[in-house]
């Protein structure tokens, strides 16, 4: 078998899955009251209707705010006011998704019908994550960080470190940092205002337990995340390995390859859905830490609170760090090499130096083409 053969054979197992997702995005199509809007790496404003909304973006509404989003998808959320959600900014390599993650306050969601079977709309509060396909529902989370998911139509699945409950129409459910409750018949005209209040005055209570709580899973995510990377840094030593032995032409190496890249994909949309997970547990920390520091609200135990809050502002750095390596599997650069193969700039296997080629092989100086 000849050595062209091989590596056309091993670009194609290679590029998995190029339709790859960056995250959730949207438009603002209403406005009302006082709302801010903050893209990654840029400075709040103030929201104006028709604005597009880029994967990443926090949407932050005040005591008379009120936004309306139509997402990619084609999906509806409501942001009510006194709360901040963000759009996923995490891309996603074969689990096609709608992701949104609220940090505290209320929204109201109308979940397209058209989403495909692979593709999902998922909510992560920072105690649960609700999916959903094609329904209509309210979630809330206080901010004592319970949450509140009450079902117009169709069906939500809350998920709690592995204890799942399913919400029909009709239904709701509450969780606190303790786990979920249970389910029960949704009321008819509930008043969000007073259970807010309620939360609230939890929160300002009960903030250095609480907190606690809140850290301890923080925690036991990180520790997931580290073995989801350790395990993906096991992988692509051995589809290194099998790389070089494909290079030297040995055919077998290329079922192995295409089962490494399919663990890889998988490990990074793991690695995704956590970094979501966590992403809206972070941000109730941070407001945890707004709390703690007014001195309007009189927090009990408030400095402890706030240096909590420090303290896992730095396991966030660490986190974010992890979640970047860990989803960044991109297929442009096989898709640019197979181009370049195609044109035959190195005849056989010959590539321009500094090509998308030396990116999966290394350059020619350190790894000499067999002959």
């Amino acid at each position: 078998m000849s050595i062209r053969f091989v590596f056309l054979m091993l670009i194609s197992v290679i590029v998995v899955d190029t339709a790859l997702a960056g995250g959730t995005g949207g438009r603002l199509v209403a406005v009302s009251g006082t709302v801010w809007i903050q893209e990654p790496g840029a400075d709040e404003t103030r929201a104006r209707a028709g604005e597009e909304l880029t994967p990443g973006t926090i949407i932050r509404t005040d005591t008379d705010g009120q936004a309306e989003v139509t997402l990619e998808d084609g999906s509806i959320m409501v942001v009510q006011s006194n709360s901040s959600v963000v759009l996923s900014g995490i891309k996603r390599q074969q689990r096609k998704k709608t992701s949104i993650l609220i940090f505290f306050g209320r929204i109201w969601n109308k979940v397209s019908r058209k989403l495909g079977e692979r593709a999902s709309y998922e909510v992560n509060t920072p105690i649960v994550v609700c999916g959903v396909r094609g329904t209509d529902f309210e979630a809330a989370v206080g901010d004592d960080g319970s949450v509140r998911i009450r079902v117009d139509q169709g069906i939500v699945y809350v998920t709690d470190e592995g204890h799942d409950e399913t919400v029909n129409a009709g239904e709701e459910i509450e969780s606190d940092p303790d786990g979920i409750g249970e389910v029960k018949v949704a009321e008819d005209r509930p008043d969000w205002k007073q259970w807010q209040s309620r939360k609230r005055e939890r929160v300002r209570q009960q903030g250095r337990d609480i907190i606690d709580k809140f850290k301890e899973r923080i925690l036991s995510r990180k520790e997931k995340l580290e073995r989801l990377r350790t395990r993906q840094k096991e992988i692509e030593l051995k589809r290194k390995a099998a790389e070089e032995r494909a290079r030297a032409g040995d055919p077998d190496a290329i079922e192995e390859i295409r089962r490494y890249n399919q663990q890889l994909v998988s490990i990074a949309d793991d690695i995704a859905d956590l970094g979501d997970a966590a992403g809206s547990q972070f941000g109730l920390v941070d407001h945890f830490a707004d709390l703690a520091i007014d001195p309007r609200f009189q927090m009990i135990d408030g400095k402890y609170v706030e240096a909590e809050a420090a303290s896992m502002k730095r396991i966030k750095a660490m986190f974010d760090e992890m979640i970047a390596e860990g989803t960044d599997i991109s297929m442009e650069a096989m898709e640019k090499m197979l181009q370049e193969m195609s044109k035959g700039q190195r005849g056989s296997l010959k590539f321009p130096k500094g090509s998308s080629a030396d990116d999966l092989w290394g350059s020619d100086e350190k790894n000499p083409k067999p002959e």
